[in-house]
């Protein structure tokens, strides 16, 4: 976790994470993913090397929209034609009300894209690694 910088750059969602404890991460880690939307999260099932999953709060905190998603992320991992097949779920639960859950498909585009983000950089970065190892 505190080794994303290596594979997952910055973006408006997503600033680092920081205050893992314990380390090396564990079932029960809690880490805080920083950066302009603070997600205070913990480890939820750690079995390596077949899956991890983390739960997360996003504290959103913009103009008139102030809430909190709970976001559910669950990573598998299985041995596929030489390679590895990696599944990314990640399950959300929005806390709005009245007119604000009008904004339920803006959030869920925001989510997604983060999610296509992260498996691509993290796709990105274990083809480089793989085509260093062949070098």
């Amino acid at each position: 976790m505190p080794n994303y910088g290596k594979w997952l750059p910055d973006s408006a969602a997503f600033g680092g994470t920081i205050d893992v404890e314990p380390y090396p991460v564990q079932l029960g880690t809690t880490y805080l993913d920083a950066g302009p939307i603070e997600k205070p999260g913990s480890v939820t099932e750690f079995e390596p090397p077949q899956h991890i999953a983390f739960h997360h709060v996003v504290r959103i905190r913009k103009s008139f929209l102030k809430s909190d998603v709970d976001a559910r992320i669950r990573y598998t991992f299985e041995p596929r034609d030489g390679g590895t097949f990696i599944d990314r779920r990640l399950t959300l639960e929005f806390h709005l009300r009245g007119v604000q859950r009008l904004l339920v498909p803006i959030l869920v585009l925001g989510f997604r894209k983060e999610n296509d983000r992260t498996l691509a950089a993290l796709k990105k970065y274990v083809e480089a690694l793989r085509a260093n190892q062949r070098s």
